[in-house]
């Protein structure tokens, strides 16, 4: 007989990411309009995502030389406080669009000019971890995804969250965080599924087969004593090739990379339990409390007891 799935079947990197980070607050508004039509979006905190499901609309993001074109099937991820202006037309005096969206509750259909020619969905997370920033600078500042497979399944994901909002029933914010969960996932899945990321990141490592099975051997065993010949051994690669293949991926040493990681988990810990320092520090690979201390305000700018109370 087949055993019955655990968390443990489930427990890889991009999973242990978003359980730390914890989105705390997910809103979501669909678009229809129709005829000319601009609004300009200010910068804002968190991640954003929109998705266009028919018809065509502009975008243009603060910083970038050229608009960008979203058919249906499009979505653009924006990881940054970017400001940017959206609608039919490029050349139109934009509208406020947080003064036009505010006319409808969240979870309902804002309409222009009586709609019928493209209809999209928006939304943003802002997540309740205090780190939630370090982990959003390793993403790309935009992501633009184009017909890929799982953009129906991140339509119909928005769509639920948008009836739960739209019509609160029993157990509706629970449907609406475990779906913008699966949306966040879906997206960043969509991110590793390009076939050249030209930045680094931690996202990036996800992507390389060989760096990924070290990525994942530090998120599923964070307290080993890991050394750099021991996740070399992880790849498959020689030490050398594997330190320069590494940093080269994800932008920072391996080592390096295990102390954050280390330290984001502890940080998760005293921002959620009491369990004690020693506890805590011995959970991420740390036999001296002493040293996790040194090591932990170095990271996050203060002491592990001065976090806590904050």
């Amino acid at each position: 007989m087949p055993a019955f799935p655990t968390n443990e079947n489930f427990n890889d990197p991009l999973t242990q990411v978003l359980d730390v980070l914890r989105p705390a607050t997910y809103m979501f508004r669909a678009l229809d309009a129709g005829g000319d039509w601009a609004l300009r979006y200010p910068g804002m905190k968190g991640l954003r995502c929109y998705a266009v499901t028919r018809g065509a609309i502009w975008m243009h993001i603060d910083g970038e030389p050229q608009p960008r074109r979203l058919e249906a099937g499009s979505c653009v991820v924006l990881t940054r406080e970017q400001a940017f202006s959206m609608g039919s037309r490029i050349d139109l005096p934009p509208q406020d669009a947080i003064g036009t969206l505010a006319t409808a509750p969240w979870g309902a259909v804002v309409t222009i000019n009586g709609g019928g020619e493209v209809y999209g969905l928006g939304g943003m997370f802002i997540f309740e971890s205090a780190h939630a920033s370090r982990f959003l600078e390793t993403l790309p500042a935009v992501m633009h995804f184009e017909g890929l497979p799982d953009q129906a399944r991140l339509n119909a994901a928005m769509e639920v969250i948008m009836s739960e909002l739209r019509e609160p029933r029993l157990g509706g914010r629970l449907v609406a965080q475990q779906t913008s969960l699966s949306i966040l996932v879906l997206v960043l899945r969509q991110q590793l599924g390009q076939s050249a990321m030209t930045s680094q990141g931690w996202l990036q490592g996800l992507g390389d087969p060989k760096i990924s099975r070290a990525l994942h051997a530090v998120h599923v065993a964070p307290a080993e004593r890991w050394t750099l010949a021991t996740l070399a051994q992880e790849a498959g690669m020689s030490r050398s090739a594997f330190a320069l293949h590494f940093h080269q991926t994800v932008g920072e040493p391996a080592i390096s990379y295990l102390q954050r990681w280390r330290m984001l988990l502890a940080a998760d810990q005293l921002q959620r339990t009491r369990n004690p320092i020693g506890e805590i520090a011995a959970q991420v690979g740390y036999e001296s409390v002493s040293a996790f201390s040194m090591g932990f305000k170095k990271f996050m700018g203060q002491s592990p007891r001065a976090f806590r109370n904050q």
